[in-house]
């Protein structure tokens, strides 16, 4: 993950979090579980500098902010239940590329669906790669991007840093750009692929499930070698995939 901050001094408007990155061979499970918990403890600090009137060492917050977290998500496992296809998924290291496609016809993920098949797949010893590309169209490229923009509902753009571009141009340029990022769960030669688009994640892709936010599936089984997943990930050039797993926000 890559930590980023943006402040406008004239809107008084600032931003901070992660930009996700290439990683790789990271812990499923504690990736997630960290990275929520170091955003967090730095959006207190944000806080306490403004309202607290002594200073309190960083490594007691970000203690204090883990411990939150740890019993945040405890709660939300207590409460809730692995999801039965995807358990089995992650699990049966059986099943050929027609039954994992059958087993996840029309599966619905839930944030704790998500949540769990991180802790299951870091228990069954699965690392996580996460892998972020983005490709821009070339009439782009010597223009100056502003810091940060995105389009709004009503389609105005709004924008912070300096530009040379249009607002068209913007536009443009949100609506022609490929966006990849997949994790794909991987344990000796079994690998499983989630991977979506932004315009797929926004659930504006094609057809009647390319309407909802959703996932893309790959595995293993589905016929493509390791090395070939990992350069089609990189020039944002995904094979085609049957799955379309929805995501509920």
């Amino acid at each position: 993950m890559r930590e980023f901050y943006f402040k406008d001094k004239k809107m008084n408007i600032a931003f901070r979090g992660f930009m996700p990155t290439t990683d790789i061979d990271c812990l499923p499970f504690d990736y997630f579980r960290l990275g929520h918990a170091y955003n967090s403890a730095n959006l207190f600090q944000d806080v306490l500098k403004v309202k607290c009137p002594i200073s309190i060492p960083d490594d007691l917050v970000r203690q204090f902010v883990l411990q939150k977290t740890d019993e945040m998500i405890a709660q939300m496992l207590s409460n809730s239940a692995p999801h039965p296809a995807i358990h089995q998924l992650i699990t049966d290291d059986t099943l050929s590329h027609k039954k994992q496609e059958r087993l996840l016809k029309d599966v619905i993920l839930k944030p704790t669906d998500i949540l769990w098949l991180n802790k299951e797949a870091q228990d069954l010893g699965y690392l996580l790669d996460i892998y972020h590309e983005e490709k821009y169209p070339e009439q782009f490229n010597e223009k100056s991007h502003p810091l940060l923009f995105h389009r709004k509902e009503d389609g105005t753009i709004e924008k912070m840093g300096k530009t040379d571009m249009t607002e068209g141009e913007m536009r443009a340029l949100l609506e022609q750009r490929k966006v990849i990022q997949a994790r794909v769960y991987h344990k000796n030669n079994i690998w499983h692929c989630f991977y979506f688009t932004f315009k797929g994640l926004a659930g504006e892709e094609c057809g009647i499930m390319g309407s909802k936010p959703h996932y893309h599936y790959l595995s293993d089984k589905s016929g493509i070698v390791w090395d070939d997943l990992v350069k089609r990930i990189k020039d944002c050039d995904m094979p085609s995939s049957k799955n379309h797993i929805v995501i509920t926000r």
